[in-house]
């Protein structure tokens, strides 16, 4: 499943503890910083995958399976809308990760086809969460 692509990034037990999870369906985001405990977000709300902070080592384990970002410090996982943003210190380390669950809406982008066919602009503005992206896709 598309999602458990996404899932295959985490540490073992963080993967067991979101795949437990009653939301996993609604899944948004696990948020991965060096220091602190990791975190699982839910439209419900965030839930603590662990009191363990996350090390560079879970880091760099998870990097190694998504492999180069961008010069946005973006990665996406081959043939998936996942997205893998991380946070880099001055250094240019990895010192945190977030892996956003991506998902397609079919029809979402009729709304938008006359002004792409006839070349037009579009600037869309909201809260993070609410779908700018997937219409665009």
């Amino acid at each position: 499943e598309e999602l458990g692509r996404l899932l295959e990034l985490l540490p073992g037990e963080l993967r067991r503890r979101v795949e437990d999870h009653p939301e996993l369906p609604a899944l948004v985001e696990v948020v991965m910083d060096l220091g602190r405990p990791p975190l699982a977000r839910f439209p419900s709300g965030d839930f603590l995958l662990s009191h363990r902070p996350i090390s560079f080592d879970d880091l760099r384990q998870a990097t190694a399976k998504v492999g180069d970002f961008g010069g946005d410090n973006r990665a996406g996982i081959s043939r998936t809308l996942h997205r893998i943003s991380a946070i880099r210190n001055r250094q240019g380390d990895i010192v945190g990760l977030t892996c956003r669950v991506g998902r397609a809406v079919p029809g979402s982008a009729n709304l938008l086809q006359d002004l792409v066919k006839d070349g037009g602009s579009l600037l869309l503005i909201g809260p993070p969460g609410v779908g700018k992206t997937t219409v665009i896709r």
